[in-house]
């Protein structure tokens, strides 16, 4: 599809919507996964400019998550443009991006739609270090995020599962959690579950004025569910989650879905990511890697952001330890990485 294809859908949704859209895509293509970050403000800012103050603003939204602040600054940044905020959800809205969705007046979610919980997974620097990580030696220390869930499923296990009650019981099962990870690390995965929670409720408060209803939408999303990668589809966000969701007319569910098809084909979504196979037959190249989208239309015209990785591949011969033989490898060199404007698909 081309790039004025696709502007010719985002004209068309947005004459059917009665509202000016924005797309904010971020791709998560296996091995160049890309999450809502702050950076992405100052760059939307620029195109609410030039959408400018309008009635209704939809935000074409497909996310796995990230910062959780920059959801609630994305909210309250569209909402200075506009008096109803619409969020499309074609697919995935996860995490971050269901956050972003509670901001909203209503949501458009089709029958491909899911959201996520919102329980927060938190990397600190006192975070327990991966199994099998080197110790003591120099080098990059890969971390694992703590759940909020996780570390109140140990808790929960104690208490129902194996029967723990008395408080001296409960001190000594803490002991045990806290000797595992670090107290600080627990105290920001706490304290990240109820900014969560105080985010979520503030964001429905902006349309919702039933405190028992948000109360409800809150718990739902934050300590729940089962997993943080539980999945809600539109029947359940509908009528178990309580949600502000409506199902698009059919014509307007198959505008969403062309559009996100077209991202999708962009940022080549479905296929994980290969050195090998992008530098095929030749030693060395240079590969521009498109992996997450912002975008609206301005005047006729596509105003963009694309955020971008320029790699060099390089083919060499190396031997193995215990082998005699050398084999092709490709090693990967990054050239450079971030936003970069265009217009109509023309990098300025």
């Amino acid at each position: 599809m081309s790039v004025q294809d696709r502007k010719s859908i985002i004209a068309t949704i947005e004459k059917k919507l009665g509202a000016r859209l924005i797309a904010l895509v971020w791709g998560d293509r296996q091995h160049l996964e890309t999450k809502m970050a702050p950076d992405i403000l100052p760059l939307i800012s620029d195109l609410l400019t030039c959408i400018g103050s309008t009635e209704n603003i939809a935000i074409f939204l497909y996310t796995r998550g990230g910062d959780s602040i920059v959801g609630w600054s994305l909210v309250n940044l569209a909402r200075q443009y506009c008096q109803k905020l619409k969020v499309l959800v074609p697919s995935r809205a996860l995490s971050c991006g269901t956050l972003v969705a509670l901001g909203a007046d209503e949501i458009l979610m089709g029958k491909h739609g899911q959201l996520s919980p919102i329980d927060p997974s938190v990397a600190s620097p006192f975070n327990p270090t991966m199994p099998g990580a080197p110790s003591g030696q120099p080098g990059a220390v890969t971390l694992l995020p703590v759940s909020v869930e996780d570390m109140a499923g140990f808790l929960d296990l104690a208490r129902k599962e194996v029967g723990l009650k008395a408080d001296e019981s409960m001190v000594e099962v803490l002991k045990i959690l806290a000797d595992k990870i670090h107290p600080l690390a627990l105290g920001a995965v706490y304290r990240a579950r109820e900014q969560n929670r105080e985010l979520a409720a503030r964001l429905l408060e902006k349309h919702m004025d039933d405190e028992a209803r948000i109360n409800h939408i809150v718990n739902k999303l934050t300590k729940e569910l089962p997993t943080h990668n539980y999945l809600i589809g539109l029947n359940e966000a509908k009528t178990d989650i309580r949600l502000h969701v409506n199902e698009p007319d059919e014509e307007v569910e198959k505008l969403i879905w062309d559009l996100y098809k077209e991202y999708e084909g962009w940022l080549h979504l479905t296929s994980p990511h290969s050195p090998e196979l992008d530098l095929g037959s030749e030693d060395q190249k240079k590969v521009r890697y498109d992996r997450a989208i912002l975008e609206c239309l301005d005047n006729e015209k596509l105003s963009q952001y694309v955020f971008v990785t320029d790699k060099m591949l390089l083919r060499a011969k190396v031997t193995p330890p215990g082998m005699q033989t050398p084999v092709d490898q490709v090693g990967e060199r990054i050239i450079y990485q971030g936003w970069m404007p265009a217009t109509d698909g023309e990098v300025l």
